[in-house]
């Protein structure tokens, strides 16, 4: 067999099982392989019972044996490291090698052999072994990134508010998200044969698809409005929107896009079409008309942000799927991690986006508590200052008396944090980033200025010294989508984001400025005047080891998403019960299986999570139930929404912080409500 030079890969030192029985042969293999490396460790067997020993105790990166041995032969020593060891390259050094032995050793599975006659080939061969060995390591590795990739990618899109598709270069559907089958009578399976025609209505197909087939012959974006028939049977109207995707070498592949329902946003501008039609000839109410259509026009500008946004994401997932899977098929593995790295920046970036919707439509569950406004500003000063640059120096005005505020501690570090970028942002060339902390009441006047409730208020402001707005900005600020910078560079979601989560927890943002003058943004927060005091807690304390045992029924009726937590749990040690839906989980909660913890998403068909819930409490009042969910109706205030000896976790959710969740509910002391 010809020999090459390999460079082996820089890594630790290499340990090495010699099975010799032999102390002169020993002696001249390990002197070969000790021509491997200065920190080369050769250990030696002689007996079975010592290899068996050394390969328990290992790890080992090589193997070599002798065929004839005192208490076995060669192929059973194989069969042994096979066994015990699987995966380490296993090479026959032996004077007994013919043509038949070392066929029938290289189909029980040994890496290669060396007859004593020419022990000068042992680091040659031996090269070669473990070079191969780390190249199908490096593969395997990276055959299961990309399918954790995918499959972060398909629970990313079924998480996502709207409709996701991809097609090929010829229109076929290639994916669709779960959404297609919630929202239309029909199946992945049955919308991948049958296209666009099992879901778009009679009267709009034929434009549509016309529409469709020009994207795809000028390899061009498909932007397009077009009624759906829905499971209701009642016609609905989709914004569509799909972006071109290319190969590395620039060859069309497809489009992969998105779509939102628009059909109240139709059905808005219809009714104000015919309004301003019929009072055109009237001049305060044709001005007052005209606003209305401005308005409803900044409305519909929403659709084309969500899809562009995604469509940007999307592609950055689908392209480094491609990417790895080209990469994988020729056989290259350099590079993986950067693209491995691009789908779950683009899939985190998804994820915020829909935190950002739920947020603007007040929809995102909110743990309302008891906080220290002043120590939540200052524990953000480190990151603050890292994220908006040296260039800007921060102020700090805490005042020293200040009130404990009722809000979601989270989501007003968030908020803060949107607040700083755009500080910085308005201030290219430096400045003065000023956080300042006020009590405030706001009387009955102010109070329905600001559409609040009067009383007492923590106020936190954030002051820059940049270039200001002007009143127009001012009046658009707050709207979804609405931005000032650059196409790619903002969501026009960040304020409204914060306007959303002021207005959820019973607060207010005010915003003053001129151009050339500065900005001061105030947010206001509800006073907590409960007496309870909360205990403190020390961060170390308070990280909960994600291990345990028990018995946990999932109930999840997204299949890719049970199967994640499922896979998760049982890693740490959990066993687990399974169910698609409350009816199933009901039979096995009214079984005598033992059950330590029901995880439940609220959105479940039919009965939802928390209903389920209460049923269960009924069979099983001392269980212990957290919910997991990306938006449910209901779920927007925890304390309304949770009862005793529950806890919630928001989709997508990080898994060890998951576990952590786990931990805690099965620790958790909890003999049952009332």
């Amino acid at each position: 067999m010809e020999e090459h030079d390999f460079a082996l890969p820089e890594t630790a030192a290499l340990r090495i099982l010699l099975l010799e029985d032999s102390i002169i042969d020993a002696d001249l293999i390990t002197r070969q392989l000790l021509k491997l490396g200065a920190d080369t460790r050769v250990d030696r067997a002689v007996i079975r019972p010592e290899f068996e020993r050394f390969l328990t105790s290992g790890p080992y990166d090589l193997v070599l044996s002798d065929y004839s041995l005192p208490d076995f032969n060669g192929l059973e020593a194989l069969n042994v490291a096979n066994t015990l060891a699987p995966g380490v390259p296993f090479i026959f050094v032996s004077g007994v090698i013919g043509e038949k032995f070392a066929t029938e050793a290289v189909r029980a599975g040994a890496t290669d052999y060396v007859t004593k006659r020419d022990l000068g080939r042992i680091p040659g061969v031996a090269r070669r072994a473990l070079n191969e060995a780390t190249a199908r390591a490096e593969r395997a590795a990276a055959m299961v990134a990309l399918q954790e990739s995918e499959i972060r990618f398909q629970v990313m899109a079924d998480s996502a508010p709207a409709l996701i598709w991809a097609t090929d270069q010829f229109g076929n559907f290639t994916f669709a998200n779960r959404r297609f089958e919630s929202e239309f009578a029909t199946t992945t399976p049955e919308l991948l044969q049958g296209g666009w025609d099992m879901v778009v209505h009679p009267d709009d197909r034929a434009s549509f698809i016309a529409t469709n087939q020009n994207a795809l012959q000028r390899h061009s974006g498909l932007s397009a409005e077009v009624r759906v028939m829905g499971n209701d049977g009642h016609a609905r109207w989709l914004r569509c929107e799909a972006a071109p995707r290319f190969s590395g070498s620039g060859q069309f592949l497809g489009h992969v896009g998105c779509a939102i329902d628009i059909s109240e946003i139709r059905m808005s501008t219809n009714m104000l079409e015919a309004e301003v039609e019929a009072r055109t000839r009237e001049l305060e109410q044709k001005d007052e008309a005209l606003r209305q259509a401005q308005k409803m026009e900044a409305i519909g500008q929403l659709t084309g942000g969500i899809a562009h946004d995604f469509n940007n994401m999307l592609a950055g997932i689908r392209g480094g799927a491609d990417l790895l899977r080209k990469r994988l098929s020729s056989g290259r593995t350099d590079g993986l991690d950067r693209y491995v790295d691009i789908i779950m920046s683009s899939a985190d970036r998804a994820a915020a986006l829909t935190h950002r919707l739920l947020a603007f439509s007040r929809r995102q569950s909110l743990d309302l508590q008891r906080a220290d406004l002043n120590e939540l500003v200052t524990s953000l000063l480190e990151l603050l200052q890292r994220t908006i640059g040296d260039a800007i120096e921060v102020e700090v005005k805490l005042e020293p008396r200040l009130w404990p505020a009722l809000t979601d501690q989270n989501q007003f570090e968030s908020a803060l944090l949107n607040l700083a970028i755009n500080a910085r942002d308005a201030m290219p060339d430096g400045g003065t980033l000023s956080l300042i902390t006020a009590n405030v009441s706001v009387d009955a006047r102010r109070a329905r200025a600001f559409g609040i409730a009067p009383g007492d208020y923590v106020v936190t402001r954030v002051r820059d010294t940049g270039m200001g707005m002007s009143s127009d900005v001012i009046e658009k600020a707050f709207d979804p989508f609405f931005t000032t910078k650059p196409i790619g560079q903002g969501t026009g979601l960040g304020l409204s984001m914060i306007f959303g989560f002021a207005k959820q927890v019973g607060g207010h943002i005010r915003i003053e400025s001129t151009p050339q003058s500065g900005t001061l943004i105030e947010l206001y927060m509800p006073r907590d005047a409960s007496t309870s005091i909360q205990p403190e807690h020390d961060k170390e304390d308070s990280m909960i080891s994600a291990e345990g045992t028990g018995t946990i029924l999932v109930v999840e009726d997204e299949v890719l998403v049970q199967m994640l937590v499922v896979d998760y749990l049982n890693d740490l040690g959990y066993e687990t019960l399974e169910a698609n839906d409350a009816k199933s989980a009901l039979e096995i909660i009214g079984s005598e299986q033992i059950i330590d913890l029901l995880i439940t998403d609220v959105g479940l068909p039919g009965m939802n999570g928390r209903e389920l819930a209460e049923r269960a409490r009924q069979v099983r009042p001392n269980l212990k139930v957290l919910f997991a969910t990306g938006y449910a109706e209901g779920a927007t205030t925890r304390s309304g929404f949770l009862g005793a000896g529950m806890d919630m976790v928001a989709k997508p959710f990080d898994l060890d912080k998951f576990g952590e969740k786990v931990t805690a509910m099965r620790k958790m002391e909890f003999t049952g409500e009332g």
